[in-house]
């Protein structure tokens, strides 16, 4: 098989194994047992290809014969760059010897597997087998907890309402604040550059950071607001009888609060800002709760766009400081 080649018309829905052959070894005939086996087979001879086709097609397993694997390289970079909390991208390393072995395994490359070169097409074929059916199980033990977790009111990472239980609220209040006339406003919360966050620290890292700026909304809200975690890094406070005026000082208290503070766990150490958009519903006028929520979208943007770390009001079809 060529550089780059695709097997012969696989199934639809075959699985995509992304042969990563910068080593350059001979691996056709892995390549064409892989194909005859009803992987979708892809096969890159270098990184610039090995890119292409993973940003194509994203891989279902990943078969690497590494031209020099090391931590903090191109390769492993490439590698984490494929990986999902939800949805893990197995790794099966080709391996030269077992000092080799022994320096693979201690880098952080989710989800792998070694084999020893020269590779036996039957144990790759084997491991291939093996590594998609527990990816398959990962896949399905990690939807059966979402669905859990969205059955219940609070976000267990940080004791705020779950996104579920906030969309009943939200429905609930909305019909009250249109019943009496009240204003209903709406506080939608982003922590700035937390990619960056989770790419340059562990995880258990950016959950302390969730928790922290849950625990800053949570002591910035009355006991009649409400507070959740919208997945991710987004959060949303509800404020109930609250006008635009009131719910902006709301919002600048919170920026302020969690602007002044420093997380630090472990070695790692960062100073966290959000972005806010706001929206009110005055009680009176016809529109609906998706308005809300989209209004205060528009001004969440606004305020990363203008530089991050800001408050930004909806206003008349826009977004105001």
């Amino acid at each position: 098989m060529n550089q780059a080649d695709r097997a012969d018309s696989p199934a639809p829905n075959a699985p995509v194994v992304l042969v990563m052959n910068h080593n350059r070894d001979s691996l056709s005939e892995l390549c064409a047992a892989l194909a005859r086996s009803g992987y979708a087979v892809q096969v890159a001879d270098s990184l610039a290809q090995s890119h292409r086709l993973a940003h194509e097609r994203r891989p279902d397993l990943v078969v690497l014969n590494p031209l020099v694997l090391c931590a903090g390289g191109v390769e492993l970079e490439l590698l984490e760059s494929l990986q999902r909390d939800d949805d893990p991208v197995p790794v099966l390393l080709l391996v030269d010897d077992l000092q080799a072995l022994g320096e693979a395994r201690q880098m952080r490359i989710p989800f792998r597997d070694f084999v020893l070169k020269p590779a036996s097409t039957a144990e790759v074929l084997h491991r291939v087998e093996f590594a998609l059916q527990t990816r398959s199980r990962v896949r399905g033990l990690q939807a059966r907890a979402q669905r859990l977790e969205s059955q219940v009111s609070m976000d267990f990472k940080t004791g705020l309402l779950s996104e579920l239980y906030m969309k009943r609220v939200l429905g609930t209040e909305w019909k009250r604040a249109q019943r009496h006339q009240n204003p209903l406003s709406l506080l939608l919360i982003d922590v700035d550059n937390f990619k960056t966050v989770n790419d340059t620290t562990e995880y258990t890292f950016g959950d302390e950071v969730l928790r922290r700026v849950a625990d800053a909304l949570k002591a910035n809200t009355r006991e009649t607001d409400f507070a959740a975690r919208f997945g991710g890094d987004e959060f949303c406070v509800l404020l109930p009888q609250t006008s635009p005026a009131e719910a902006v000082q709301t919002a600048l208290r919170i920026r302020q609060r969690i602007s002044g503070m420093v997380v630090q766990n472990g070695s790692y150490q960062r100073q966290v800002t959000v972005s806010i958009g706001v929206d009110c519903y005055d009680g009176r006028s016809a529109s609906t709760i998706e308005h809300l929520r989209r209004n205060a979208n528009r001004a969440l943007h606004e305020a990363k766009r203008r530089g991050k770390n800001q408050v930004w009001l909806y206003a008349g079809g826009e977004a105001e400081a």
